[in-house]
Order: C-alpha cells, then sequence, then structure tokens
C-alpha cells in the first residue's frame, strides 16, 4: 500500500493538477511530520514528467537538493565519481528513497542547504528542453538557516523560472520560508494521515494495538516504524525513569537515567528524540485524565501510573512539565552543554511539582 491509500484526497489532487495540464512553476508542500509529504512530491513529479520514480536517478531532467555540508555539495559536484564517498553516499540515499518513498532519508546531522547547492542549480537549469525540469527540495526550511542566502538564491529563481521547470518544495515547518518564496508557490497542505487509511497500511503493530500505535505516533509514519525497536514494558521502564528524577525518588536511577541520555545525545539522537517524544505523550495522556478525557485504547500499567503521579503531586502543572522538557530540547539543538541542561530540566521539573 502506498501513499495513494494514505492521503487519497492530496494524492487525488496532484492528479487533477496534472490532468488539467493546470501546472504552476512552484509547490509547497507542507504539514505535519511523517504524513507522508516527501513521497506526495515524488509521485506528484513521476505524474508531471511522465516517469517512473525507479527511472529518476538516470533522468537528467531531475534535481534533488537536501540539507547537506558544503563541503559535502563541494566534493560532490566537483567529482561525481563512482568512487567517490560523496557520490556513493548520494547514490545511496536516493536509491532508498525511491524504493521506499515513505521512508525519510537524511544525510548525518544535516540542516543547512547551502548556497553552492542552489548555484549549481541554476547553472543546470537555465537550459532549453522539450521536456519538464523537476526540482524537488526536501526539507526546504533549511534554506533559510544562517544568512538565509540560499532562501534568497531561490528567491530570485522563482521571480524568473526558467521555462517548463516545476519547483516542489517540501517542508515540515512553512513558517521557517520566508513569505516571500511563499507567495510564488502553489501551497498545497498535507493534513495528518486519517485514522482509517492509517489502520489499512499497519498490518503488524507488534506489541501495541492501533489505537495506542496511534496515539503514541501521532499517526507520524516515521515514529510508526521507530516503535518496531520498543515495547510497552520499555515505555513504562522510560516513564518510572522520568517520574523519578523530577521526583527525586531515587540517586542511582537519576543517574544511570541521565546517563542514558547523555550517551543517546552523543551516539544516536533519532533514539533520543524518541524518548522525549514518548514522555511528552504520557505527560499528555496524564493531563487528559486529570480534565476526565476517556481514551479510545486501554492499558491498565499506563493508566495506573498516571493516576498514581496525580495523587502524589495534585498541585502539579502539567504543561509546566511539557515546556521543561520543550526548553531543554530547544537547548540541545542550539549546542547548549547537555549535562548543564538536563540537569536543569529535572530541578525546573521538580519545582513545578509542587
Amino acid at each position: 500500500m502506498g501513499i495513494d491509500s494514505l492521503q487519497p484526497k492530496i494524492s487525488q489532487k496532484i492528479q487533477t493538477i496534472v490532468q488539467k495540464n493546470k501546472i504552476a512553476n512552484a509547490y509547497l508542500l507542507h504539514g505535519n511530520k511523517g504524513s507522508g509529504k516527501e513521497a506526495l512530491a515524488l509521485k506528484f513529479s513521476s505524474l508531471l514528467i511522465d516517469c517512473s520514480v525507479d527511472e529518476f536517478l538516470d533522468n537528467p531532467n531531475i534535481f534533488f537538493i537536501i540539507p547537506a555540508s558544503t563541503d559535502f555539495y563541494s566534493n560532490f559536484f566537483k567529482n561525481k565519481k563512482i568512487d567517490d564517498k560523496e557520490y556513493q553516499e548520494w547514490n545511496h540515499l536516493w536509491r532508498e528513497k525511491l524504493l521506499f518513498p515513505l521512508k525519510k532519508i537524511q544525510l548525518a546531522d544535516s540542516k543547512n542547504i547551502p548556497l553552492i547547492a542552489l548555484k549549481n542549480l541554476k547553472d543546470n537549469i537555465i537550459f532549453e528542453s522539450d521536456k519538464r525540469k523537476i526540482v524537488i527540495i526536501f526539507d526546504a526550511h533549511c534554506l533559510s538557516y544562517g544568512s538565509s542566502e540560499s532562501a534568497n538564491a531561490l528567491l530570485k529563481l522563482l521571480e524568473e523560472p526558467p521555462e517548463n521547470t516545476s519547483f516542489i518544495l517540501v517542508t515540515d515547518y512553512i513558517n521557517s520560508l520566508p513569505v516571500t518564496i511563499q507567495s510564488r508557490c502553489q501551497i498545497i497542505s498535507v493534513p495528518k494521515i486519517a485514522d482509517k487509511d492509517l489502520k489499512k497500511y499497519i498490518k503488524r503493530t507488534g506489541d501495541f494495538d492501533f489505537e495506542l500505535l496511534s496515539f503514541l505516533s501521532d499517526n507520524n509514519l516515521q515514529l510508526i516504524d521507530s516503535f518496531n525497536h520498543y515495547s510497552k514494558s520499555s515505555i513504562i521502564d522510560l516513564i518510572k525513569h522520568y517520574i523519578c528524577s523530577i521526583e527525586y525518588s531515587d540517586s542511582d536511577s537519576i543517574a544511570e537515567f541521565c546517563e542514558k541520555i547523555l550517551i543517546d545525545i552523543n551516539t544516536d539522537k533519532e533514539k533520543f528524540y524518541l524518548r522525549f517524544h514518548i514522555i511528552k505523550k504520557w505527560l499528555e495522556y496524564t493531563n487528559q485524565i486529570k480534565s476526565s478525557i476517556s481514551h479510545s485504547f486501554l492499558w491498565d500499567e499506563f493508566h495506573d501510573i498516571s493516576e498514581d503521579f496525580l495523587n502524589k503531586n495534585q498541585k502539579c502543572e502539567i504543561i509546566n512539565l511539557v515546556k521543561e522538557i520543550e526548553y531543554f530540547l530547544s537547548d540541545i539543538k542550539q549546542n547548549v552543554n547537555p549535562k548543564f541542561s538536563l540537569m536543569n530540566m529535572f530541578i525546573n521539573s521538580h519545582n513545578s511539582l509542587n
């Protein structure tokens, strides 16, 4: 099952655009993380140029741009040899994406689309062609990184677009793109995947029934895959460690939890962010219990931990605990000392309990 079944309305919308031949110079797909925007962009591109997705890599009229360092793009554009490290990494990355369109692809820790990528693009798309040229930019908000030189370079291209060329930008963070770029794109808002469509897609949920997995993942395809590495017991252990740390219940347990988090920050950022996503979802669930909101799933141990926490900390404002986690995650993204920031989160969270 592919993107047509997961996002039927948006899939039909892009098919109609092509069928009616009302093709704009630029499109901007935005919406929730894990909602299939990149897969939709690939499908849209294949319809626009009448070319199957698995032929993309060999098509000279298709240009891919993703976040990567200036050095990476410099070496890639300079060499493009089969034995070159950058070429091999790029080639492997895109072959995997084209084979599994719903899978998120990224170069490690890349958050910048450097100016050299736009300069090279300009040099290569300003040519006459009977066939439509497609420029696909994933994580387009990364154009605005730093001094926004890349965003300005793209804006100039969109102001005077090359003939017979379509740009397809994809982002989770539309507000991080300049309004001037947004105004030159046809906006396609991609909604969160509907439960009924996701339920058809998920055939095996491991330790989690569908309703629980839907709640924990927010119907994010990337997170759903990540939960293959978790069990109910590991989630309960994680939540207990968090509670113990903010309640100051056991110094050994706090030290163990801190060590795991600090190791993840240095070795496995994806695992690190998933840990705190799970904790925030538990806090959301706990806050809903506090507000007498019912849920579609039953998980007694998950529920009991929330009830026990609320009984012990009756004056606690759950939203303040969520805010402290958000501050901590923001610090990590800004390369603030992780140990100091983590302990600061625990201290402030503890103070919020009373």
